[in-house]
């Protein structure tokens, strides 16, 4: 078959892509995953008991903000992952939430006392890190799930930094669901546990992403 045979097969029977589909798509993966996430967070450790008390409802705005902002910058990225478009410098800014966080979390330590770092990192009890580490990526087991479906719609091509930014995402899904059940208060704990959970979802993502989203 020469080149311009090749190339009428692959024009033929092409049909318009309807305007705004890749970013509804994405939505509706994010509704359903983060939906899932909640109701698997209700489900299995449920909401801390004193949640409704008012300095535990600002920290709870305190998680789901920085949560929310890791959604917010890395789903324009993940839209433009799904097509096949030349290298876009604009998904370093996923990692904006990360440093600011950070930055906050070493300001934080640094005006403490050092004999308080243990509990501010490791969180209020001996095995909150470890609860937070594991329940993080557990709710974003669906979200991740459901994004690489809504990637499979798209065309991408670099499979492991699509599949690492929807790891992102889909951790920080799993950190809003378990934000509410979270029972640890302070800024280092969320920038290290938090974070490491997102980053773990995000190398389990990266791995996938060749499997799952080559097309």
């Amino acid at each position: 078959m020469n080149t311009d045979r090749l190339i009428d097969v692959l024009s033929a029977n092409l049909e318009p892509v309807t305007p705004g589909q890749v970013r509804k798509t994405l939505a509706l993966a994010l509704v359903t995953g983060g939906a899932a996430a909640f109701g698997l967070m209700l489900a299995t450790v449920g909401p801390r008991p004193e949640i409704y008390m008012v300095p535990h409802l600002e920290w709870l705005a305190l998680k789901l903000f920085f949560a929310l902002s890791l959604i917010i910058a890395g789903a324009p990225s993940l839209i433009r992952s799904m097509r096949p478009e030349p290298n876009d410098g604009r998904f370093t800014l996923v990692f904006f939430p990360f440093l600011v966080v950070s930055a906050t979390a070493i300001a934080t330590l640094l005006l403490a006392h050092p004999k308080a770092w243990r509990g501010m990192l490791l969180g209020a009890t001996s095995v909150s890190w470890a609860r937070c580490f594991l329940c993080i990526p557990f709710f974003a087991a669906i979200p991740q799930a459901v994004l690489i479906w809504a990637l499979r719609t798209g065309a991408p091509t670099r499979l492991e930094r699509c599949g690492a930014i929807a790891g992102i995402v889909a951790g920080a899904v799993g950190a809003a669901a378990y934000a509410f059940n979270c029972s640890s208060d302070s800024v280092p704990f969320v920038a290290f546990w938090y974070g490491a959970a997102i980053a773990l979802c995000a190398f389990i993502g990266a791995q996938l992403g060749p499997l799952l989203l080559r097309w």
